[in-house]
């Protein structure tokens, strides 16, 4: 195809497709003139991954050059492959370091979880940065603690994982990862929020049942509440109150009635 079909299918400006020529990030298509070359489903393939990294992961170019010249060598594993594109895409830079203590608890958290990641990954400092934040505000950081969390995290991963067939093309593969951490990233947040609106209505909506309503409770809890009410139906045998109340001090109680039983007068109340 010439670079117009190129432009046309990729979705991309002709001017873009010589920059990225320019810049090497794309590379030249086979000559049939001195002014023109044609190109293949493979270019179109390789801008498909660039506009992933430039309009997706907003990457810079030359970031960009890093991932694909990893892209480009064979000699590179797959493995390895996938952890330039994930911290090319997750840009760990310009943050401080985290304290020895994070350094250590993040460590500490990992073995705790099992999870174990490649040598000098820039993950484990981007972790106990977080976690030196959560300490400074008196949260836990313990595996314990953060096991939901992290629980959560290795069942997305799994999924995400699950979308890279075991023989796609490095190409393919590199795409999926930088589509995967930054849309697929952005739609767990929203979806996030989203549940936690849900569950706030319904626990603490208009409609939400008091707590307790409708859940069975431990057999103490239950035994307790049946106590209450036969205690409180002995505490109505008798005549009915009378609506008029004295009109000095509406809050005086008037004096027991003495066809109230002397048991259920004597009896003590057991309120838990």
């Amino acid at each position: 195809m010439r670079i117009s079909e190129l432009a046309r299918q990729s979705g991309l400006p002709v001017a873009t497709i010589k920059f990225y020529l320019r810049e090497g990030l794309l590379p030249p298509g086979t000559p049939i003139s001195r002014t023109q070359a044609e190109y293949s489903d493979a270019h179109l393939e390789r801008l498909r991954l660039i506009r992933a990294l430039r309009d997706i992961a907003d990457l810079p170019v030359a970031t960009v050059g890093t991932v694909l010249a990893a892209v480009d060598d064979e000699e590179i594993p797959l493995l390895d492959l996938l952890g330039v594109t994930q911290t090319a895409v997750a840009g760990f830079k310009g943050s401080a370091p985290p304290t020895e203590a994070g350094a250590e608890q993040a460590e500490k958290l990992l073995a705790d979880l099992n999870w174990t990641l490649t040598e000098d990954s820039p993950l484990v400092d981007s972790l106990a940065r977080v976690l030196d934040v959560l300490h400074g505000e008196g949260e836990p950081v313990d595996a314990e603690s953060l096991r939901p969390w992290a629980e959560a995290a290795r069942a997305v991963a799994e999924v995400e994982m699950d979308h890279i067939p075991v023989e796609a093309p490095r190409a393919e593969a590199a795409h999926i990862v930088a589509v995967g951490t930054v849309i697929y990233g952005e739609l767990l947040a929203q979806l996030r929020l989203a549940a936690q609106e849900a569950v706030s209505l319904e626990r603490y909506g208009p409609e939400a049942q008091p707590a307790g309503a409708g859940r069975a409770g431990s057999k103490a809890e239950q035994a307790e509440a049946k106590a209450e009410q036969v205690e409180a139906k002995a505490e109505q045998v008798g005549p009915k109150a009378t609506r008029s109340e004295p009109k000095a001090g509406r809050a005086a109680s008037k004096p027991a009635s003495p066809r109230v039983s002397r048991r259920a007068v004597e009896r003590p109340r057991s309120r838990g």
